[in-house]
């Protein structure tokens, strides 16, 4: 229903995120490393009651940001197969969310906002 009702914004990024942990090309010693960086630096989240695996689960969005780089170090063979299942659900939700021919809604919905930065005392527009 939503290109039927000009639905403007659909929130995926947990679905993303679990593609990239759930993902059988991310090695489970880097997997574990992040969540023991999760254990240590969040433990104060975890809630009375709650499983490891809730924990977990609710908190690994935190393990992306501040270990970025050792996402980045990841080798080609463990980032190509992760992007190729991202672009393929990608493919899928832009299919069945019917995407495609929406720049006019896009345009008439999102008003972009220009930030620039001061660089040597001149504008620069980013």
């Amino acid at each position: 229903m939503f290109p039927e009702t000009g639905t403007s914004e659909v929130h995926l990024a947990t679905g993303f995120q679990n593609i990239i942990y759930d993902s059988k090309a991310l090695p489970p010693e880097f997997r574990e490393d992040i969540y023991n960086f999760i254990r240590q630096e969040y433990a104060k989240e975890k809630k009375e009651g709650q499983t490891e695996e809730q924990f977990i689960y609710s908190t690994r969005k935190k393990g992306f940001g501040p270990v970025k780089k050792k996402w980045w170090d990841l080798p080609a063979s463990v980032k190509g197969p992760i992007m190729k299942e991202l672009s393929d659900k990608f493919a899928l939700l832009f299919t069945k969310l019917k995407v495609a021919g929406t720049t006019e809604i896009v345009k008439k919905t999102v008003k972009p906002v220009i930030i620039g930065k001061e660089i040597n005392r001149e504008f620069v527009e980013l």
